[in-house]
């Protein structure tokens, strides 16, 4: 998340952070440098040995080495950005700011309304009176907005070149996956939008997530997701994968009555449901989401009491994602780009944006 406000990294900090991320140079530079990285039993690993294997890690590394300085320059620009509209304005610099993000960054009446219908027996807000419910969501809303104005302000400094990262990006490694018949796959918003929207194995974007139904961090980044499927529509398809963790007993279970749910036709209707009662994922409350969704009860019933052949798919699953590093959810693979955690739909779009940009789609 972008802020305003001033970075607060004193010196010793910095200095850990860029010397953890100096140490994460190309394998190219090491191997002119040092050659070997370490020798057991005899036998020598070079650099380049090391690097191919753990490519992944080297670059979150790297990556983190960029994006701090990225974030220094973005800092610097906004400082500048405020101090110049201050100067304009005949105010000081804090009122500069404020009225900027005020005025562009208003939440409507209608908007509050609208996610307080859609969140409001959210856990988080289910036991509060209606005006601390009104209050939390007008804060959140306005949060996202600022965000996305701040954001924008960076973007179009970057595109005039007012702003201008001379560090280089590191290469990231893109990591291949195939889909096929047994993933579940989404063109747009709507729960029924199963079927191609311009696109069907040709789509520009291709998202590929590993997700599990006791994950709070799955629930949070859904809006992102359905925004992004809903701006994006005829240009991306979203397939989600099992990736069910061992400390959550309920993941498991439900990510089978998904599967019984994908085998009549209907994923995306039993992905929602499981999703938006995620506190209760008893077996007596699988049961029923069937029913609640239009199936066939008896064979989800009889799909539910035979778990063993769903839950071989849901361990393949599993298994394709830790051979690409997936260690918690969600996580996403953008044309093969790794990403993970709960990203704001800036983050998102930012990639999208880059991934249509190279198909020359944008």
């Amino acid at each position: 998340m972008r802020s305003t406000n001033k970075i607060l990294f004193n010196f010793s900090s910095l200095g850990f952070y860029l010397g953890v991320a100096f140490f994460a140079v190309s394998a190219g530079a090491y191997a002119k440098s040092y050659g070997d990285a370490y020798t057991i039993k005899g036998k020598k690993y070079s650099i380049d040995d090391v690097y191919r294997s753990n490519q992944s890690s080297f670059y979150e590394l790297e990556k983190k080495k960029y994006e701090l300085i990225e974030k220094f320059a973005e800092q610097g620009y906004l400082e500048s950005f405020w101090a110049d509209l201050a100067k304009k304005k005949g105010v000081s610099k804090d009122k500069a700011t404020d009225d900027y993000l005020s005025s562009r960054a208003s939440v409507a009446k209608s908007e509050i309304d609208k996610a307080l219908k859609s969140y409001q027996d959210h856990p988080r807000l289910k036991d509060l009176s209606e005006a601390d419910k009104r209050k939390q969501i007008t804060d959140y809303l306005k949060s996202l907005k600022t965000q996305e104005v701040v954001g924008n302000i960076v973007a179009e400094a970057r595109k005039s070149r007012k702003l201008v990262v001379h560090y280089p990006k590191p290469s990231e490694p893109i990591y291949k996956l195939t889909v096929d018949s047994a993933d579940p796959v989404k063109y747009g918003p709507k729960l029924t939008d199963t079927k191609p929207l311009g696109c069907k194995d040709d789509c520009a974007i291709t998202v590929v997530e590993y997700s599990e139904y006791q994950c709070p961090f799955c629930v949070r980044v859904l809006p992102a997701i359905n925004r992004l499927l809903s701006e994006y529509k005829g240009k991306v398809r979203w397939i989600v994968r099992d990736f069910p963790l061992g400390f959550h007993d309920r993941a498991r279970p439900a990510a089978v009555a998904a599967r019984c749910g994908f085998e009549q036709g209907k994923f995306w209707q039993m992905y929602d449901i499981l999703f938006k009662n995620q506190r209760a994922l008893t077996d007596e409350n699988l049961k029923t989401f069937g029913k609640k969704i239009g199936l066939d009860d008896a064979k989800y019933q009889s799909c539910l009491s035979n778990p063993g052949p769903r839950m071989a798919l849901i361990d393949k699953n599993y298994r394709s994602g830790e051979e690409l590093g997936v260690t918690g959810t969600p996580a996403f693979f953008i044309n093969g780009r790794r990403v993970s955690g709960a990203l704001p739909f800036e983050q998102f779009k930012k990639i999208f944006d880059e991934e249509l940009e190279k198909k020359g789609k944008k």
